[in-house]
């Protein structure tokens, strides 16, 4: 007995068309050599996007362990 997903071609068709996604396979992208100033370039533009972090990191860092000057409502001696 051989194996028969489907009962015809005509059903085998139709259950493909249901299940066919809508994005058809792409070709594979052909790679691109990276020039060294495109490398340089794009690691400029991510250190660009990490200043306002950094800077962020550096502000709360400086917050939480700069000792705090006492005030002298503060003081008790």
């Amino acid at each position: 007995m051989s194996h028969r997903p489907y009962p015809s071609v005509d059903r085998a068709r139709h259950q493909l068309d249901r299940h066919d996604d809508e994005t058809r396979p792409q070709p594979p992208r052909a790679y691109e050599t990276a020039t060294a100033a495109v490398v340089f370039e794009r690691w400029a533009a991510a250190l660009r996007a990490a200043v306002p972090a950094a800077q962020q990191l550096v502000a709360s860092w400086n917050a939480a362990f700069n000792p705090r000057l006492a005030s002298s409502e503060e003081k008790t001696a």
